[in-house]
């Protein structure tokens, strides 16, 4: 059973009688085990809903249409945990001292299909797998890394056959849609095996949908790990070359390229961002696989209607790690600094000291490192932070806040909200608000 946090006003719940630390038991005679469970089976237009309430067990018959809501709001579901030791997992790069969600390792198909976070399907039971038909639950996002049986152990630390094909015959078989994700490591996962991994995958389009491959991330912080080569400039530019012919055999195959390189490779090597017809359905973007391609056009489409946002002149200072910082400079700041004659970009890269000059991506810098790159800097009358830098509760990694950022450096700080247009209205309205507290 599941409890109960939130009635929302005016809705069935509320008019059941129903309140804040109820127990949801089951829905239809089905057990209800976290807040999927409960989202599938309450669609029904006849529900038989067993709630607990002061220890009692109540039924409540219900007729309502389709698709509504009773006005519930349950608890958040709990991660699982994962019981690999992948051989570059993040998790293990991190220094000791940091807060201890950080060093918390999921494993959980509940997220894959919610968040778009990766599962390796290791601990995913046929019981897991069941649930995961019925309740239909996809597209899920797989992380598979190599197939080669001997290969896959040592790279996800397991000593057993996890039995991946088993799962994924099941799955696609039931109708489930799985996006796949290689971590290349240079000299283990690719070349003759990285082609048998795409191989192995093949058969299962269009069920899997796609194929995604990213760079290794490697921290300062890998003392007594296994030793992994970093994926350099040059290494970068002969996959991107293998990759492109993959990628035509497999379209004249598939009628698909299938295969899909992270914009870490192209970036990293001042190659051209590829156009939005090489990442055609835009399967992985949350994975970096044509979030630049997607940022620009969508920048593009938005820079006819940008205005100075404020009624005076006007300085931003736009903070990003040294990846984005690239790719600003080559697709944004021209175009940015013609806006208006009175609207002024600066851009501030900023190395990441905290794990390591070779972290490069700006979800991974940290406030102090943010900090000591700005103090002695003439920044702007607001500091825009890249996305995903923080968490929901506004904190990073090393647990700054945005607010003792703002303190420290005595500007407004912005997280960029993924649009311009979005920025600029942000913007707007800090700017009335200060003007109306100075009357």
């Amino acid at each position: 059973m599941i409890e109960i946090q939130e009635v929302r006003p005016e809705s069935i719940a509320e008019d059941l009688g129903l309140e804040n630390g109820d127990f949801v038991v089951s829905v239809n005679q089905k057990d209800i085990t976290d807040a999927l469970d409960y989202r599938f089976y309450i669609t029904n237009e006849e529900v038989e809903l067993v709630v607990e309430q002061n220890g009692e067990r109540v039924v409540f018959e219900i007729e309502k249409d389709y698709d509504d809501d009773l006005g519930l709001i349950l608890e958040d579901l709990e991660l699982r945990s994962c019981g690999n030791a992948c051989i570059f997992c993040f998790v293990f790069q991190n220094p000791k001292g940091m807060r201890k969600s950080l060093y918390f390792k999921d494993e959980d198909y509940r997220f894959s299909f919610l968040y778009g976070h990766y599962t390796t399907l290791t601990n995913t039971s046929q019981e897991d797998l069941e649930r995961i038909v019925e309740q239909r639950l996809t597209p899920l996002y797989i992380s598979v890394h190599v197939t080669d049986p001997e290969l896959r152990k040592l790279m996800l630390g397991i000593k057993f056959e996890d039995h991946l094909f088993d799962k994924i015959d099941y799955l696609t078989s039931n109708g489930i849609e799985l996006n796949c994700q290689i971590v290349l490591c240079p000299g283990l996962n690719d070349g003759e095996h990285l082609d048998k991994t795409i191989e192995d995958l093949k058969p299962y389009f269009p069920m899997v949908q796609s194929i995604a491959i990213v760079p290794v991330g490697l921290t300062q912080f890998r003392k007594n790990l296994y030793d992994l080569k970093p994926v350099t400039t040059e290494y970068s530019l002969k996959t991107i070359a293998e990759t492109d012919k993959r990628r035509e055999q497999l379209k004249q195959e598939l009628g698909s390229s299938f295969v899909y390189l992270s914009d870490e490779f192209y970036i990293k090597t001042d190659t051209t961002v590829p156009d939005d017809d090489y990442y055609e359905g835009f399967y992985q973007i949350e994975n970096g696989v044509g979030l630049t391609r997607d940022l620009i056009d969508r920048f593009q489409t938005e820079l006819p209607s940008l205005k100075n946002p404020a009624g005076r002149s006007l300085n931003l200072s736009l903070v990003t790690g040294t990846l984005g910082a690239d790719v600003l400079k080559t697709y944004f700041m021209r175009d940015l600094n013609r806006i208006d004659e009175n609207l002024f970009f600066k851009l501030h890269p900023v190395v990441n000291k905290f794990y390591g000059p070779s972290i490069v991506v700006s979800g991974l810098l940290v406030g102090e490192d943010i900090y000591n790159a700005l103090k002695d800097e003439r920044t702007g009358d607001y500091i825009i932070l890249p996305p995903e830098c923080t968490n929901d509760d506004g904190v990073f990694l090393d647990d700054w806040t945005i607010p003792q950022l703002e303190e420290k450096l005595g500007k407004k700080t912005i997280l960029f909200p993924k649009s311009f247009v979005t920025l600029f209205e942000l913007i707007e309205e800090y700017e009335a608000a200060f003007s109306y507290d100075r009357r």
